[in-house]
């Protein structure tokens, strides 16, 4: 299995987001968080979490890209060890997760453990100036 991570919109108390599965390191991730926001969903960085959070309850093992639909676990791919959850991931229930990427509509924010909680490490714009 690869790096474990979340994709998540922001929230006043943290993020709620749901599970990625393959790969979730950064070197990949953002990538093709950054592709599917840009290309598939036209830059409408709200439609993009709809689909990959609200639509899709179970997470994801591949997000879709310009030529691939992706794998979700709530529809297409068998669950690991029973039934997909279909809660809601939050920075208190994140704790598996190695990294977690939250969509601000301006920017993509890497998040890893630390301390009390979540830490930023970096981030990205969508768009270049």
């Amino acid at each position: 299995m690869g790096t474990r991570a979340v994709v998540a919109r922001p929230t006043p108390q943290g993020f709620t987001g749901r599970i990625f599965l393959n790969d979730g390191a950064p070197s990949t991730a953002v990538c093709v968080l950054r592709g599917f926001v840009l290309n598939v969903q036209e830059g409408d960085v709200e439609a993009a979490a709809r689909v990959l959070i609200d639509d899709h309850p179970g997470g994801w093992i591949d997000v879709p890209d310009p030529d691939h639909r992706g794998r979700c676990l709530c529809h297409d791919a068998p669950p690991f060890n029973g039934p997909a959850s279909t809660e809601l991931t939050t920075e208190q229930s994140a704790s598996e997760a190695e990294y977690v990427y939250v969509l601000h509509p301006e920017r993509l924010v890497v998040l890893v453990p630390g301390g009390d909680g979540w830490e930023e490490t970096g981030s990205t714009p969508w768009w270049s100036d």
